[in-house]
């Protein structure tokens, strides 16, 4: 390390930009390398009877939200989600994230995501996701478009 140091640096100075620069470059390729491991070779796989038992999950939450809407209004969907066990996560300027609370009885982390229709005032849009939580791997996410009362 000290002869790769003494190389490095030269009479005009300028050491301590260079061990910076190769210091950064070289965080960023082993931050992308294990970035396309963790994407890529994952080691969760989930067997039918696992991913129809999350889009079961993903389709009655979706029915849930349905039925409970006809009674809010958009600007009472706050209230309407909550109402079904969800507590809001993240929100930025159009989307709102939503997880869902005391859910220890399944093996399913859910978030839903709540954004308004470019169209129409009294329609949202949602998606739905179900994880697996030991792993904290997508399993099924539904999109779709929840109509609110007038």
């Amino acid at each position: 390390m000290k002869q790769f140091m003494q190389y490095i640096r030269n009479e005009q100075g300028g050491s301590a930009v260079k061990v910076i620069a190769i210091f950064v470059i070289v965080l960023l390729l082993v931050g992308g390398a294990a970035g396309v491991y963790f994407q890529y070779f994952s080691n969760a796989t989930f067997t039918e009877e696992q991913i129809a038992e999350a889009t079961g999950v993903a389709q009655n939450e979706y029915a849930g939200l349905s039925a409970i809407a006809v009674d809010y209004t958009v600007d009472q969907q706050q209230d309407a989600i909550t109402s079904l066990g969800f507590e809001e996560n993240k929100k930025d300027k159009q989307t709102t994230i939503y997880e869902k609370k005391n859910n220890n009885d399944t093996d399913f982390y859910i978030l839903l995501s709540v954004q308004p229709h470019d169209s129409f005032p009294n329609l949202s849009r949602t998606l739905v996701q179900v994880f697996d939580k030991e792993n904290r791997e997508l399993m099924y996410e539904m999109d779709n478009v929840v109509t609110w009362k007038k």
